[in-house]
């Protein structure tokens, strides 16, 4: 996973806003066939090429595929209203149908991932020009609850989420990004500014391909 550019930054911050605060993809309501969900804006990773992106529909649901093999890019969303530390939950359904076989999150040249979904906290000040960031990301031949700072800069965090083979099966799982902004970077977690998807293959050259049918806000009862 190479480091955001001044770009990826910028990109972030110029994102439309969504109307529906909690369905942060909106698939339903989006035309299959179609590359990019209402609301989001994708780039490829600096020097890449970026993933296919389709939205698809199975039996009357639709879901968003990432497929790619060599390559590596940035699906985002500007929130409309940063979301404040509380008890809100990040909830994705998701699935890996073809993992990069090489990839190991342990090490640079093998830190490939089928999927990643991304939580971009507000900066402070202008000077901070990267956002700390906590990387999900499916899990590959290191083991279940292992996480580490970027290889590129500490302002970005990896943190492996789901089981490490290619299966048919939905999993659903419900992440605490300010509770785990907690235990990254110590003291009052940040607001959240963006959420993302991504998929990256460049390091492996392998292939890839997850489908996201849900991410959205939930709360604790």
């Amino acid at each position: 996973m190479n480091r955001p550019s001044s770009r990826y930054c910028s990109l972030l911050l110029a994102a439309l806003a969504s109307t529906d605060p909690t369905d942060l993809l909106g698939l339903q309501a989006f035309q299959v066939g179609s590359s990019l969900p209402p609301a989001w804006n994708a780039a490829p990773v600096r020097g890449q090429r970026a993933p296919t992106l389709t939205v698809r529909d199975s039996a009357g649901q639709r879901m968003l595929r990432l497929t790619g093999t060599g390559t590596a890019g940035w699906l985002f969303h500007r929130l409309p209203s940063p979301v404040v530390p509380s008890s809100t939950r990040l909830t994705v359904s998701w699935r890996v149908l073809a993992a990069p076989p090489r990839a190991d999150l342990r090490h640079a040249d093998t830190d490939d991932a089928a999927l990643r979904v991304f939580v971009v906290f507000a900066t402070n000040g202008p000077l901070e020009r990267t956002p700390r960031t906590l990387f999900y990301t499916t899990g590959a031949a290191e083991p279940m609850a292992y996480q580490r700072r970027s290889f590129r800069s500490g302002a970005l965090h990896v943190i492996r989420m789901g089981p490490n083979v290619a299966s048919p099966t939905w999993i659903e799982t419900t992440l605490d990004p300010f509770l785990d902004y907690q235990r990254t970077w110590g003291g009052k977690p940040r607001a959240i500014v963006a959420v993302g998807l991504m998929q990256d293959t460049e390091q492996t050259g392998g292939t890839a391909m997850a489908d996201v049918r849900a991410l959205a806000w939930t709360s604790l009862p």
